[in-house]
């Protein structure tokens, strides 16, 4: 299930080819703004990017209907939802998951997407999982950010991506993991984070296996990375056989 706000301009065809994949969009909202929209560039291995419309915030009262869900992904990309409402959200056994992306870009003038320091100590004490990526790690910490110093930010598991070179795995019970990426040809990488941290979500929430979970994460972003078609994230099989393989090669650290 999906909660989020859009504007005409998305389409009905694109809410129906979410319904086709098993998604409920029955608190996505259609407002009279346009919807989000980033122009986005890489080169050489960075991201630029630029906003060229924004749709209207996410609200209390957008979560009037009820959700009946064992986990909750909190991914704003552009503040549309503020830790104050996602704090109210966070109701009995839910594992709660948190990309802080949209808390970190602020725009100039011309639109242009910089990374802003942000730490909300309330809501990340709140959180069970964090996934941020390398870059993003020091607008949170500070530019001495390590590894030790993740036990301090109070979610009990640390997902850090590095591209390429993998994900540095945290947790407050195991301890620190090196999980590598799924050598695969990059065509696009724009999602694969989010990828990660979806299927970590459920697998973690349907196995409680730490190592598990972040293999099929990594598996399927390499999915997405490649991606040809929109939908392609592999089958079943598939994932589990590049999970499987990212799994022998993961070490602690």
């Amino acid at each position: 299930m999906v909660v989020s706000k859009v504007g005409e301009d998305f389409g009905i065809k694109r809410l129906l080819w979410l319904k086709t994949h098993g998604i409920a969009t029955s608190h996505i909202q259609i407002t009279r703004s346009r919807t989000t929209c980033f122009r986005i560039s890489y080169r050489d291995g960075g991201r630029s990017m630029r906003v060229t419309s924004i749709c209207d915030p996410i609200n209390e009262e957008d979560f009037s209907k009820p959700i009946n869900a064992s986990a909750f992904h909190i991914g704003p990309v552009l503040n549309e939802i503020s830790p104050a409402t996602a704090i109210r959200q966070m109701k009995g056994d839910r594992v709660v998951g948190l990309d802080p992306q949209g808390y970190l870009r602020q725009l100039d003038p011309k639109g242009r997407v910089h990374v802003r320091k942000w730490r909300n100590s309330k809501l990340l004490h709140r959180i069970v999982v964090l996934k941020v990526s390398s870059s993003e790690l020091p607008a949170i910490m500070g530019t001495k950010a390590t590894v030790r110093k993740l036990a301090t930010l109070g979610p009990q598991i640390v997902l850090l991506t590095r591209g390429p070179r993998g994900t540095i795995v945290w947790s407050k019970e195991s301890g620190t993991f090196s999980v590598p990426a799924y050598e695969t040809k990059i065509r696009d990488p724009t999602g694969a984070g989010d990828a990660l941290a979806g299927a970590f979500l459920v697998t973690w929430v349907r196995t409680g296996d730490l190592l598990w979970s972040a293999a099929v994460g990594a598996a399927m972003a390499s999915f997405v990375a490649a991606k040809t078609s929109l939908a392609d994230f592999g089958t079943c099989k598939q994932i589990e056989r590049r999970a499987m393989k990212i799994l022998e090669g993961t070490r602690r650290i």
